[in-house]
C-alpha cells in the first residue's frame, strides 16, 4: 500500500470509480474554449461579479462533489507531547497535537509559537507539499533529501512572528495508510464512505476543522488567520481559501497549471483521486466548465500572493501566469482590493525561493499583523 493511497500505486482506479459513480458532465461558457475566457467586462460592478461568483461556485461544487463528514460538536483537541524549543536566534516553541476532524477521525499537527511575551497573535496554517513526512517536512524536522530550500516555510513563517499550525493532509504523515493513527487505509475505504465526495473536497473540510480548533485557543486572534502552501499545499490553499472565508490571507507557491495548458491534466483524476469528476472530460479537456483562473477568482477579495516558477517541472506550462494575474486583478479591483493581489513569477524550477517567501511574509504581516 502506497503512503499516498489515492495515487494508482496506492489502489486508486479512476475507471472503476467512474463505473460505480455515474455522472452527467456539465458545461459552461468556458466549455469548448481552449483559451481561458475573461473573468470581467468593462463597466462590471462588484454586485455583478458576486452573481457570477455564485454561478462559478455552483459549478465548482459539482466538480468537487460533497463529503458526508460532519464536524464534531463540541470539538476535542489535545497536546501529545511536551513543548520543546528550536529555531536558533529566533526561538520557536513546538508542540504536537491532535484534534477532531469528525467525531470518529482525528487530525494531527505541529503548533509553532514564537518564544516571546505576546499573549495573543495571528495564526497561519501551513499546508505541506507531496512528502510522506507530511507536517514534519513543512516545519523543517524531516526535509526531503536533495530537495532545494524553501519547503520548511512553516518554520519560516513562525520565525516571522506568527503562530503556525502545520497539519498532516489526508494520506500523509500520521494519516498515511501504514500509520497506526490513519483513519483511511485505501481509496476504496475513502470512497465507500464518501461516495459523492472527492479527496480535494475532504482537504477543504479538514482545513475548516483546523480553523475550528484555532478559534478555541485563547492565544489565537480568530479574526486573523491565514493559509500558506507549496505544491500539494499550494492547491490545497487555493481550494481552502475559495470555500473558507475565515481565511483572511492566502499564499500559493507552485500549486497549479491551468487545465488547458497542462501537459498532464490527468493528474487531477487518473494520477490521483483529487477531483475524479474531471475524468469524465478525459481526452476533451477543453470541455471542462471551469479552469484555474476561475477557481482563483473565487478567492477574491481575500488578499492573495502567488509564486510561480516558469521552469516548474512538476506543474509545467506556467507561461500564462502573468496573463492570469492581469485577469484576476480585474476581479480584486472590483472590491477595491487590487493592491492585495500580488505575485512573483520567476525564472526557476518547482520551488519556494527566499524572494517569494519574503514577499509572502510581507503580505501576511500587512493583512494579519504580528
Amino acid at each position: 500500500m502506497s503512503f499516498l493511497w489515492y495515487w494508482p500505486t496506492g489502489g486508486w482506479d479512476v475507471d472503476k470509480w467512474k463505473k460505480n459513480h455515474p455522472w452527467e458532465p456539465i458545461h459552461s461558457e468556458q466549455s469548448e474554449h481552449k483559451e481561458l475566457i475573461p473573468l470581467t467586462w468593462s463597466g462590471m460592478t462588484a454586485d455583478q461579479w458576486n452573481g457570477q461568483r455564485e454561478r462559478w461556485k455552483k459549478i465548482s461544487d459539482q466538480i468537487l462533489g460533497k463529503v458526508s463528514d460532519k464536524p464534531a460538536s463540541p470539538q476535542k483537541w489535545e497536546f501529545l507531547n511536551d513543548a520543546f524549543e528550536r529555531g536558533g536566534d529566533k526561538p520557536i516553541i513546538m508542540r504536537r497535537l491532535r484534534y477532531q476532524l469528525t467525531p470518529e477521525e482525528w487530525g494531527y499537527a505541529w503548533l509553532l509559537t514564537p518564544k516571546d511575551e505576546r499573549s495573543v497573535r495571528p495564526a497561519v496554517i501551513a499546508l505541506h507539499q507531496t512528502a510522506i513526512q507530511g507536517k514534519n517536512e513543512a516545519v523543517g524536522i524531516e526535509n526531503i533529501p536533495g530537495d532545494p530550500g524553501g519547503v520548511s516555510y512553516g518554520l519560516y513563517v513562525a520565525q516571522a512572528g506568527f503562530t503556525v499550525l502545520a497539519p498532516d493532509a489526508i494520506a500523509f504523515g500520521e494519516r498515511a495508510a501504514e500509520h497506526s493513527n490513519a483513519f483511511y487505509r485505501s481509496a476504496d475505504d475513502f470512497f465507500a464512505k464518501e461516495s459523492d465526495g472527492s479527496v480535494m473536497g475532504k482537504m477543504i473540510f479538514d482545513v475548516s476543522r483546523a480553523i475550528d480548533m484555532l478559534e478555541q485557543m485563547p492565544e489565537i486572534d480568530k479574526t486573523r488567520i491565514g493559509c500558506i502552501g507549496h505544491s500539494h499545499g499550494g492547491y490545497g490553499t487555493i481550494f481552502a481559501a475559495m470555500y473558507e472565508r475565515r481565511i483572511k490571507a492566502a499564499v500559493v507557491s507552485c500549486g497549479f497549471t491551468t487545465l488547458r495548458t497542462d501537459l498532464h491534466p490527468e493528474r487531477w483524476w487518473r494520477m490521483t483521486a483529487l477531483m475524479p469528476r474531471l475524468g469524465f472530460y478525459e481526452g476533451h479537456i477543453e470541455q471542462t466548465p471551469i479552469d484555474y483562473h476561475i477557481w482563483l477568482s473565487l478567492i477574491a477579495p481575500t488578499p492573495l500572493f502567488i509564486s510561480a516558477g516558469l521552469k516548474d517541472q512538476i506543474f509545467p506550462g506556467t507561461d500564462n501566469v502573468p496573463k492570469i494575474m492581469e485577469m484576476l486583478k480585474g476581479v480584486w479591483d472590483l472590491y477595491g482590493a487590487g493592491d492585495k493581489l500580488r505575485s512573483n513569477v520567476f525564472e526557476g524550477p518547482h520551488n519556494f525561493p527566499k524572494d517569494s517567501r519574503d514577499r509572502a511574509i510581507e503580505l501576511l504581516k500587512e493583512v494579519l499583523g504580528t
